[in-house]
């Protein structure tokens, strides 16, 4: 029998060696192989020539196929899949702002033990970074900057939260960005600077354009640092099986500057993945589309592509900024704020959707849900029928009357699937903000795939409660609707809302390149298209559901080029 990775064939000293005219580069032998085609959904054996796959099927198809450079690998058990497809997550975002203190911890005790730590480590930095603090380790109103002043009197500290929509600075940090009292909110009702009582900055900084007022201050990103970041991030990608991803933001920097840093990579042959970039819009003063256009005009490269418009609708429950259609439970004086009007969306909508657009909507609460919705009917009802790709993300809650218009409408619903669990953040934000009934109909994953709607899986790292960026963590947490790792954990309610390991892996894979417009060149194992693949160490259709995380990737191939390989690290072409 062939080893795990067989190497090409020997041959006498001296002599040369070609590829014959039928001579796969790569073979897979010996299966499982897990399409995700419908029409042939398990196969045995596959071939790869140059970036493309030539055959899939039973081993009898490889006949003439091995030639002596042909590297022919026995699956023996391992599963191979396509490629992983992300729907929606911020690598620009995650991989600069991951770096600094890791704050995942479940109580404000852990939280402050860990800073502690830092605080007593010497340190030459102009400014301290952290990430990932919980919501749930906090009371409503967050945390606070007295516990940072007792650490870091005089240097800046800026700590991001778990899901990036929130600050936790010190006075320091407000003092070199030169904020104070009387400083304005960015976005009053969505985006502002806590205050206590006295009006006084109390260091809780609430979504993303407060907190970039305060960083890009207190604490610059440059494009030397987003490179950086974002090359020595990739690889991590590529060693999860990611080989194609929506970045729903770049934020960070200008957008035209996070496509070059792309592009620059791409032309290095250090791009592991195929890239679909966006431009956000949450700022009513301005209109998006001359912005779209020229990015649809000028990103166009092989492996990385532009012009969807995302338009941020509303924040997020931990914030009480997510837009409810009726109070939160525990502040009945507020159901949340919609960032942009639904008149002005409807108009920006029908606009794009005459263009041909793809459109994007963050709407985590099921008023933004609805107001999405409403301008989708309104543009197919001026517009026409055509082929759209339009997706509502983000979300986190959808009412009764607006599961059955998702199908109706042909909108795609893209989930962070990873959140899908009833642990502590469920359990301290989610609960009390939005009370019993609502809390427990959160994630409505199976009930929309019954209604033959579109999902698609995206992790949204690093802008989900829960921090990850692995395909197979969402995977399980749609199958059990269980927290990983934990033997005891319940399910989310309703249970029948989980679904099945092959409905989640076509979640992640096909119907994610179907919403990114690259259903016809990746997503599934078919004749004729790219060689986007990744091999797991186990099959995970034959281990309980509750180990599908353990499954580790062996090898991603990427446009038909090995870019991991765990025998070997990272392996990207020269």
């Amino acid at each position: 029998m062939l080893g795990v990775f067989a190497a090409p064939s020997a041959h006498a000293q001296g002599s040369v060696t070609s590829r014959g005219p039928n001579d796969a580069d790569f073979v897979f032998r010996n299966g499982p192989v897990f399409t995700a085609d419908d029409q042939q959904p398990w196969a045995k054996a596959v071939a790869i020539r140059d970036n493309t796959i030539i055959h899939v099927g039973d081993e009898a198809g490889l006949a003439g196929r091995i030639g002596p450079l042909t590297r022919t690998i026995d699956l023996a058990g391992r599963l191979l899949l396509p490629g992983f497809v992300e729907g929606q997550m911020h690598p620009i975002v995650g991989a600069v702002l991951t770096h600094g203190i890791n704050l995942q911890y479940p109580t404000r005790e852990e939280t402050l033990q860990a800073l502690k730590a830092a605080a007593d480590k010497p340190g030459k930095d102009s400014a301290v970074r952290g990430f990932g603090w919980r919501y749930s380790a906090f009371e409503p109103d967050g945390p606070n900057k007295a516990d940072l002043d007792a650490l870091w009197p005089d240097t800046p500290v800026v700590l991001l939260s778990s899901d990036m929509r929130a600050a936790w600075v010190n006075s320091a940090a407000f003092a070199r960005a030169g904020m104070g009292r009387d400083t304005p909110d960015p976005a009053p009702g969505y985006s502002f600077f806590a205050r206590d009582k006295a009006g006084e900055l109390t260091g809780y900084v609430v979504e993303v354009l407060a907190l970039m007022q305060v960083m890009e201050r207190a604490a610059p990103i440059t494009p030397a640092l987003v490179a950086a970041s974002l090359e020595e991030w990739l690889p991590k990608a590529a060693s999860e099986g990611i080989t194609a991803l929506f970045d729903g933001g770049i934020r960070l920097i200008a957008e035209n500057e996070g496509f070059a840093v792309y592009e620059s990579l791409e032309k290095a042959k250090q791009l592991p993945c195929r890239i679909l970039g966006c431009h956000n819009y949450y700022m009513a003063d301005e209109d998006p589309l001359p912005i779209v256009r020229k990015q649809r005009e000028h990103s166009r490269t092989d492996l990385i592509h532009a012009g969807v418009l995302k338009m941020i609708l509303d924040g997020r429950e931990s914030q009480y900024t997510a837009a409810m259609l009726a109070p939160y439970s525990d502040r009945p004086a507020t159901s949340g704020k919609l960032l942009l009007n639904a008149g002005l969306v409807r108009d920006v909508v029908l606009r794009a959707d005459a263009e041909g657009f793809d459109v994007v909507f963050h709407s985590a609460g099921d008023r933004a849900v609805q107001v999405a919705l409403d301008a989708v009917a309104a543009a197919i009802r001026t517009n026409g029928k055509r082929d759209r790709r339009h997706a509502i993300a983000s979300m986190s809650l959808v009412s009764d009357e607006d599961m059955k218009r998702f199908a109706d409408l042909g909108v795609i619903a893209q989930f962070s699937a990873q959140a899908a669990a009833p642990g502590p953040y469920w359990q301290k934000v989610t609960l009390p903000r939005w009370g019993a009934e609502r809390a427990a109909r959160t994630y409505p994953i199976g009930s929309l795939m019954r209604a033959d709607v579109t999902v698609t899986f995206g992790t949204d790292w690093p802008e989900a409660h829960r921090v990850t960026y692995r395909p197979l963590d969402a995977i399980e947490v749609a199958v059990t609707r269980r927290e990983i790792g934990k033997v005891d954990a319940e399910p989310l309610a309703p249970a029948d809302e989980a679904i099945k390991l092959e409905q989640a892996v076509m979640a992640n894979t096909i119907s994610a390149a179907r919403q990114l417009r690259l259903d016809t060149k990746v997503g599934s194992i078919e004749m004729g298209k790219r060689a986007d693949l990744v091999l797991l160490d186990r099959n995970i259709f034959e281990t309980t559901a509750r180990q599908i995380h353990e499954a580790k990737v062996v090898m991603t191939l990427m446009n038909g080029v090995v870019r991991y390989e765990k025998a070997a690290g990272l392996i990207l072409p020269k």
